[in-house]
C-alpha cells in the first residue's frame, strides 16, 4: 500500500524510534501513576503529549534534512506518532479500570476527565481527540519542516541549553546558596553567549541576512522558555531545592505560585526574543567582519 509515493513499511520505518519513545513513555507513565503519585504532582513530568509534540517537530525537520518528501508525507508520520500514543492510552485505560489500578490514565475528576465518566465515554472521547491532535501534530511537524535549516543549525545550542538546565538542577538541589549557583548555570546566560556564538557562525552556513538572526534569536529564546517553564514544573511537583522556583529570590515575589511563576515566563517570552535577536545580530555582524575582512577597512 502506498502513500504519497511511499510504502507504509518506508513511514514506519522512519518513525519507528518515535514511536519506541512513546511506548516507553507511556509505561512510565503507567508505572508511576500506579505507584500511588498523585496526579497533580506528576502527571505533567511523564506526559505524553509534550512528548508527542516535540516528536512531531523533529520529525518534520528530519523529514525536511533527510529529502523524505513534503508536507503531505508528514501526515502518515504523525499518524502513527499519534497512533501510537492513543492506542497505548486506550489500552491503558482498560487495564487501569478491569485491574483495579488508580492510576493517570483512567482516573474521571482529573485533567480533562469528567468525574464518573464510563470507559467507554473515555475511549470514544481519545478516538475523537486522536483526529484533531493528529491535524495539530501535523502542524508541528510542518513548522519543523518549515525551520528545518534553523533548526538543524542550532541542534547542539538546544542540547547544550538542555545540559545547562539539567546542571542547574543538580546544582540546585544541592543546596549552593542561591546566589552563587544560579549564575554560574544561567539558562540565560548561555543563551547571550550561544546567540553570539551561532550569529558568528551563521554567514559561514549561508545564512546572509540581518533578518534571520531574528529567527535565530527567536528560537534560543522558545528554547530557554521551554526549559525553564518545565525546570519550574518539575523541581516544584518533586518539592526539591532549586532555583527555578524560588519565591522570595532573585526577582521572584514571596509566595509566588507555581503557576504564577510560569505564567509570568510566557508573558515577559518576547523581552527574550528581543535580546537573543540582538546579540545574534552582533555575533552577525562579527561574523561577516571576519568573512569580508576588506568591508571593515572601506
Amino acid at each position: 500500500m502506498n502513500l504519497f509515493g511511499k510504502g507504509v513499511g518506508d513511514y514506519l520505518s522512519f518513525a519507528r524510534t518515535g514511536m519506541i519513545l512513546i511506548i516507553l513513555m507511556g509505561v512510565i507513565r503507567f508505572a508511576v501513576g500506579a505507584s500511588g503519585v498523585p496526579y497533580e504532582r506528576a502527571t505533567h513530568l511523564v506526559s505524553l503529549t509534550i512528548l508527542v509534540s516535540l516528536l512531531a517537530v523533529v520529525y518534520g525537520q528530519r523529514a525536511a534534512a533527510r529529502g523524505f518528501g513534503g508536507y503531505r508525507r508528514l501526515l502518515p508520520i504523525v499518524f502513527m506518532l499519534s497512533a501510537s500514543m492513543y492506542g497505548f492510552i486506550i489500552l491503558a485505560i482498560l487495564v487501569e479500570r478491569f485491574g483495579g489500578i488508580q492510576g493517570y490514565f483512567h482516573a474521571p475528576g482529573m485533567g480533562l476527565a469528567a468525574s464518573g465518566m464510563s470507559v467507554g465515554t473515555h475511549i470514544a472521547g481519545q478516538l475523537i481527540a486522536m483526529v484533531v491532535f493528529t491535524l495539530v501534530l501535523w502542524g508541528l511537524a510542518s513548522l519543523g519542516f518549515l525551520l528545518s535549516r534553523y533548526l538543524g543549525f542550532l541542534g547542539k545550542a538546544f542540547l547544550v541549553l538542555a545540559a545547562i538546565a539539567v546542571l542547574r538542577m543538580l546544582v540546585g538541589a544541592a543546596g549552593v546558596p542561591y546566589g552563587v549557583g544560579t549564575w554560574i548555570t544561567s539558562i540565560t546566560l548561555a543563551g547571550i553567549v550561544l546567540s553570539l556564538y551561532y550569529g558568528f557562525r551563521a554567514p559561514s552556513r549561508g545564512l546572509t541576512h540581518y533578518a534571520q538572526m531574528v529567527l535565530v534569536g527567536a528560537l534560543i529564546a522558545a528554547g530557554i522558555t521551554l526549559l525553564v517553564v518545565y525546570g519550574i514544573a518539575l523541581t516544584d511537583s518533586l518539592g526539591i531545592p532549586n532555583y527555578f522556583h524560588a519565591p522570595g529570590e532573585g526577582f521572584q515575589p514571596p509566595g509566588m505560585s507555581r503557576g504564577e511563576h510560569i505564567r509570568g515566563h510566557l508573558q515577559v517570552s518576547v523581552v527574550g526574543v528581543v535580546v537573543m535577536s540582538v546579540f545574534a545580530g552582533i555575533g552577525f555582524a562579527l561574523g561577516k567582519r571576519r568573512a569580508n575582512p576588506s568591508n571593515g577597512r572601506a
